[in-house]
């Protein structure tokens, strides 16, 4: 009977550390980039802002470019307004970040100018 309860015990563990592996909550800064024109030809910086601000509000998807060229989706939700509003701009967005399909994306909660 104990070797089943150190059984059950030691499955239960594995399966919460599992799920904890698909959504980790934290904070993650970069510039914000509509994903169009950045996969497409490489645009971003300030002077993309405005086209990109026009992309993420006309409905094209965006990302996070971190400082180590890594860009993470961004699934802005009510958020999406401010995220256009920093695009161009080092950014600190606040969610959970998880992979799906070999998409690492951001659920955005917050987002604000960083530095």
């Amino acid at each position: 009977m104990q070797k089943i309860m150190i059984k059950g015990f030691i499955l239960t563990c594995c399966v919460l550390l599992s799920f904890s592996s698909f959504a980790q909550e934290g904070s993650w800064t970069g510039e914000v980039v509509d994903l169009d024109c950045y996969v497409g030809n490489g645009s971003k910086g300030a002077e993309h802002a405005q086209c990109a601000k026009s992309c993420i509000t006309s409905g094209k998807p965006m990302g996070l470019l971190t400082e180590k060229g890594d860009v993470l989706l961004l699934v802005a939700g009510a958020k999406k307004e401010t995220l256009a509003n920093l695009a161009g701009e080092k950014a600190e967005v606040t969610g959970k970040k998880s992979t799906r399909g070999g998409i690492t994306m951001i659920v955005v909660s917050e987002a604000k100018k960083s530095g």
